[in-house]
C-alpha cells in the first residue's frame, strides 16, 4: 500500500492555491450554518433509511414468525424424526434451513449487479424501485403451497433486497463527514433490532385473523402491501446526492459539497472506474471488514432464522417464543446505538468496541453450548447476549464506509462487505440445521468459533491501520498539517491520497 501513496515534501504553488481556495470556500458559512444543515439531513434522510431498513429486516424475517402458525407444516419444511425420553419431538429442519439460506444466495447474486446499477442510475431510484418490487414478492409468498414455491420466492426476494444495505453505506458518505458516519450508519443499521422488537407481537396479532386464509398468510399480505406503498414514498422523498437533490437551496448545497470535500473521499460520479474497482480487491481493509461482517453474520443469521424455534425448544410456548424475541431485538438496537454514540464521542474506539461486543456474545454462545437444558431462563440469557454481536457487524459497515475513498471503490467495497454478510447468513442457518433440535450444538459451537475469529481480525486490523497512519505521517506530514490539497473532483482513492488517514 505504501508505494501508492503520493510523496509530498513541500507544497508547491498549485497546492498553496488549492489550500487558499479551500479556506475561502469554508469561510462563507459558520458553524451554526453547518449544524443547521446536519440537523436537516438527520431529520430528513436518516428516518427514510431507518424505516426502509426496518421493513427490509421485517420482510425477510416474517418466515421465522410464520413457523409458529403452521407455515412449516403447510409447506412441508419440517419433519419429526424421533422423540426424546421425555416425549420432546426431535425435528429435521433442513428444508426450512434451505428456504432461509436461499434468500442470502439471492442477496449474494444481486449485490454486484445492484452496485453497477447505482453507478449508472440515480441511487435513490434504484432503492425505491427495488423496495416496491420486493413488497410485491412478499405478498406473493402467501400464494406458496410447497417447498419449491417458497424457494423461488425467497431467492427473488433476496436479489431485490440486496439494493438497500450496500447502497445506504455509500449514501451516508455523500452527506455526513467521516466523524459523523458511524452514528448515522448505526441509526439505520439498528433497525434490524427494531424490526425484531416490534414484529413478534404484530405477527401474533395478524396470526389471529380468522378467515379462509391460512393463519400465516395475512402476515405476508399486510407487510408486503406496506412495503410496496413505502417504495412509492421513497421514489419522491429520498435524495440522491448534494449535486442533484432539489431538497437543498443553493447555500445549503454549497455547504454540503464543502463537507464532502472535507471527507477526502472522492467525488460522486456515474462513471465506473476500472482501476478503483481492481484496487478494491488489493486492499486488506476490504477483506478485514468483509470477514468481520461475514463472521458476525453466522450467529446473526442463525438466530434470525431459528430464534423462535430455538427458544421454543428451551421449553417456552409458541406465544412466549414470539414475545421473547422482542427484548432480543431491543437489545440489538440499543447495543448498535450505544457503540455508535461511544465511537462518536471517543474517536479511535471502533475496533475496540467490535472486540468488546464479540466477547460479550462469546459468553452467550458458551451458555447455550454448556448450559443445563432444564434452566430455560439461563439458556434464554445466552441467546440474549449473542444478539450484542450485531453491533460489531454494524461498526464494520461504518469502517468500510469511513476508511475507503473513491466513488467506485466505495461502491465495490460496500458490495463486497455485504456479500460477506450473505455468506455468513447462509452458513448460520446451515450449521444450525445440521444438528437436530432442540440442542443445536453445532450451531452454538460454530458461532463461538466465528466470534473468536472476529476478536483476532479486529485486533490485527487495529494494529495494521495504526502502523499505516504512522507511516503516512512520517513519509509525508501529519494529517492536521494538510488543508485539502486535493479537490474531490480528482476522485482519489484512500491509497492514492496522502492526506487520507484511517479511522480506528
Amino acid at each position: 500500500m505504501d508505494d501508492s501513496i503520493q510523496h509530498v515534501e513541500k507544497p508547491g504553488l498549485e497546492e498553496v492555491e488549492k489550500t487558499e481556495e479551500s479556506e475561502k470556500c469554508e469561510a462563507f458559512f459558520t458553524e451554526k450554518d453547518e449544524k443547521k444543515l446536519v440537523r436537516k439531513l438527520d431529520f430528513w434522510i436518516v428516518p427514510l433509511m431507518m424505516f426502509t431498513y426496518m421493513l427490509q429486516s421485517y420482510d425477510k424475517g416474517i418466515m421465522s414468525a410464520a413457523t409458529q402458525f403452521g407455515f412449516n407444516d403447510d409447506l412441508g419444511l419440517t419433519t419429526v424424526i424421533g422423540y426424546e425420553a421425555d416425549g420432546t419431538a426431535i425435528t429435521d429442519n433442513q428444508r426450512y434451513s434451505n428456504a432461509s439460506m436461499i434468500f442470502y444466495i439471492g442477496y449474494l447474486v444481486g449485490t454486484y449487479p445492484m452496485m453497477f446499477m447505482t453507478q449508472h442510475f440515480p441511487l435513490s431510484r434504484v432503492i425505491a424501485i427495488s423496495t416496491f418490487l420486493w413488497g410485491i414478492v412478499v405478498m406473493s409468498t402467501a400464494g406458496c403451497t410447497n417447498y419449491a414455491g417458497i424457494m423461488v420466492v425467497r431467492l427473488v426476494l433476496g436479489m431485490l433486497e440486496s439494493a438497500v444495505a450496500p447502497t445506504f453505506t455509500v449514501l451516508v458518505t455523500f452527506w455526513w463527514t467521516r466523524d459523523e458516519q458511524a452514528l448515522r450508519t448505526g441509526l439505520w443499521y439498528c433497525c434490524v433490532g427494531v424490526a425484531t422488537a416490534i414484529s413478534p407481537l404484530i405477527n401474533y396479532g395478524l396470526g389471529q385473523i380468522h378467515s379462509s386464509l391460512a393463519t400465516w398468510e395475512p402476515m405476508f399480505l399486510v407487510l408486503g402491501a406496506i412495503t410496496t406503498t413505502w417504495g412509492v414514498v421513497l421514489f419522491f422523498t429520498l435524495p440522491d446526492s448534494p449535486h442533484t437533490t432539489k431538497g437543498l437551496n443553493d447555500f445549503e448545497r454549497r455547504i454540503a459539497l464543502t463537507r464532502l470535500e472535507r471527507n477526502q473521499a472522492g467525488t460522486i460520479t456515474r462513471d465506473f472506474d476500472k482501476g478503483q474497482f481492481l484496487e478494491t480487491f488489493r486492499d486488506p481493509k476490504m477483506y478485514s471488514c468483509t470477514l468481520i461482517i461475514l463472521l458476525t453474520g453466522v450467529p446473526s443469521g442463525a438466530i434470525g432464522t431459528f430464534g423462535t424455534i430455538v427458544i421454543n425448544g428451551f421449553g417456552y410456548t409458541h406465544f412466549e417464543s414470539l414475545a421473547l424475541t422482542c427484548p432480543i431485538g431491543a437489545l440489538t438496537a440499543l447495543s448498535i446505538l450505544i457503540v455508535g454514540y461511544v465511537t462518536r464521542k471517543c474517536p479511535g474506539t471502533r475496533y475496540l468496541c467490535i472486540i468488546i461486543c464479540a466477547l460479550i456474545s462469546i459468553a452467550g454462545t458458551l451458555i447455550c453450548w454448556f448450559g443445563p437444558r432444564n434452566n430455560k431462563g439461563l439458556l434464554f440469557a445466552g441467546i440474549f447476549l449473542i444478539a450484542v454481536q450485531v453491533a460489531a457487524g454494524g461498526l464494520a459497515v461504518s469502517l468500510a464506509a469511513s476508511n475507503i475513498a473513491g466513488h467506485t471503490k466505495k461502491a465495490a467495497t460496500s458490495a463486497s462487505t455485504f456479500a460477506g454478510y450473505c455468506v455468513g447468513n447462509i452458513i448460520g442457518p446451515l450449521i444450525f440445521g445440521a444438528s437436530p433440535g432442540p440442542l443445536y450444538r453445532s450451531g452454538f459451537i460454530g458461532s463461538f468459533v466465528c466470534l473468536c475469529a472476529v476478536v483476532v481480525i479486529a485486533s490485527l486490523s487495529w494494529v495494521y491501520l495504526r502502523i499505516e497512519n504512522s507511516k503516512r505521517d512520517k513519509r509525508c506530514r501529519p494529517a492536521s498539517d494538510y488543508h485539502h490539497l486535493h479537490s474531490i473532483e480528482e476522485n482519489l482513492t484512500d491509497m492514492q491520497n496522502e492526506e487520507f488517514r484511517y479511522v480506528l
